[in-house]
C-alpha cells in the first residue's frame, strides 16, 4: 500500500474537486467500520484462536499495544504485522501519514494523519457527515472530536513556525487544519469499545500536538 492510500486528500485543482474526493475517502474509511456492527469477523469462535500480541507501543509509539489489542479480533497467528510510515511528519513531501495493524493478513486497525486543505467546517459538513450511519458522539479532543461504531475522528488547528506554501486558492487558516482517524473494522459494537477508542483518540490529539510541533 502505498503512502497516498492512508486516508490522505491529495490536492487537487479546484476547492469543489478536494471536497469530493475527501468525501470519498471518508466513506470508504466508514465502510471499513461497517463490519463491527455484526461483532467480531469470522472463525473468533474457535478454540485455537488468539488475540494477537503487539509491542507495548506501537505506531510511532503513538499508542499502548494492550489499548489496542483490546479492538483486535481473535486470530489463527498470534503475531500481529504493523506496516505504516516510520515516522509520523504531515509537513514533510507528504501530508498524510497512516498505520495498519494486520492480523491473519487483514487489516484490522488504522491510524492516520492528514493535514487538511478544508477549514474544520468544511470537513464537517462534506465528510464527516457521511459517518452519520455509523452513530458518531462527540468527544473531546481536538478543536473538535467524534467516537463511532468501528471508528474515531478529530481536528484541530495546529499553529507552527515556518509551515510549507500553500497554494494560491488556500487560505492559511485551511493549511493549519490537522484532521487524525482510528479504525478498527473488527472491533465489536460495545460501550467498552466506544471508552477505548475515546481514549486512544484523546492521546492521539497530544501526541499529534506534540510531534508536529504545534505552538498550541
Amino acid at each position: 500500500m502505498t503512502r497516498r492510500q492512508w486516508g490522505s486528500r491529495s490536492v487537487g485543482p479546484t476547492r469543489g474537486g478536494r471536497k469530493i474526493r475527501t468525501a470519498a475517502i471518508s466513506l470508504a474509511f466508514a465502510l471499513m467500520a461497517i463490519p463491527a456492527l455484526g461483532g467480531c469477523s469470522g472463525g473468533s469462535e474457535a478454540g485455537d484462536h488468539v488475540i494477537a500480541a503487539l509491542p507495548p507501543k506501537v505506531c510511532w509509539r503513538a499508542f499502548d499495544g494492550t489499548a489496542v489489542a483490546a479492538l483486535l479480533p481473535k486470530a489463527k497467528d498470534p503475531n500481529a504485522e504493523i506496516k505504516g510510515d516510520p515516522v509520523f511528519d504531515l509537513y514533510g513531501r507528504f501530508k498524510s501519514v497512516g498505520c495498519q495493524i494486520h492480523v491473519d493478513g487483514e487489516s484490522r486497525f488504522t491510524a492516520w494523519g492528514d493535514r487538511s486543505w478544508s477549514a474544520g467546517s468544511d470537513l464537517e459538513k462534506h465528510v464527516w457527515s457521511s459517518l452519520t450511519q455509523l452513530g458518531p458522539t462527540p468527544i473531546a479532543a481536538g478543536d473538535k472530536g467524534i467516537v463511532f461504531r468501528g471508528g474515531a475522528r478529530a481536528y484541530f488547528r495546529c499553529e507552527r513556525p515556518g509551515p510549507p506554501p500553500s497554494p494560491s486558492n488556500v487560505s492559511s487558516a485551511e493549511i493549519e487544519i490537522v484532521e487524525l482517524g482510528l479504525s478498527a473494522n473488527s472491533a465489536p459494537s460495545t460501550q467498552h469499545v466506544t471508552v477505548v477508542l475515546t481514549t486512544l483518540m484523546k492521546q492521539y490529539v497530544q501526541f499529534a500536538k506534540r510531534e508536529l510541533k504545534c505552538r498550541k
